[in-house]
């Protein structure tokens, strides 16, 4: 079920828990991920939530859907499921270092003249 009080989007929470089962293994590759109807009675979303939650994983090159088929796990996608928050902290660390570096130089800029 999605957590209405994190303040983050629900379909960002089921694509975090889908991530998480491919890079666990708990969906391999090649598996089928669960139909919007099976999605929307696990997590209590709308058909809205579940489509943009695998669409989500799609953009992500984690799963390709195929019309009336379904949405599949991609070869090499437990690798590259890496988990949302993770990767916002190393963006945060590599903008907290690139914005020490301007400082620097621009101390260095404005020195002595």
């Amino acid at each position: 079920m999605a957590d209405w009080t994190r303040g983050e989007p629900a379909y960002l929470q089921v694509a975090e828990v889908l991530r998480q089962k491919i890079r666990s293994g708990e969906i391999a590759p090649g598996d089928q991920l669960p139909s919007y109807s099976a999605l929307m009675r696990e997590y209590d979303v709308s058909i809205t939530v579940a489509r943009s939650a695998v669409a989500e994983l799609r953009a992500e090159g984690l799963v390709t859907t195929h019309q009336g088929k379904g949405a599949f796990v991609l070869e090499g996608a437990a690798e590259a499921a890496v988990p949302r928050d993770s990767a916002i902290a190393a963006l945060r660390r590599e903008l907290e270092a690139l914005s020490n570096r301007v400082a620097r130089l621009e101390q260095e800029r404005s020195g002595p003249r």
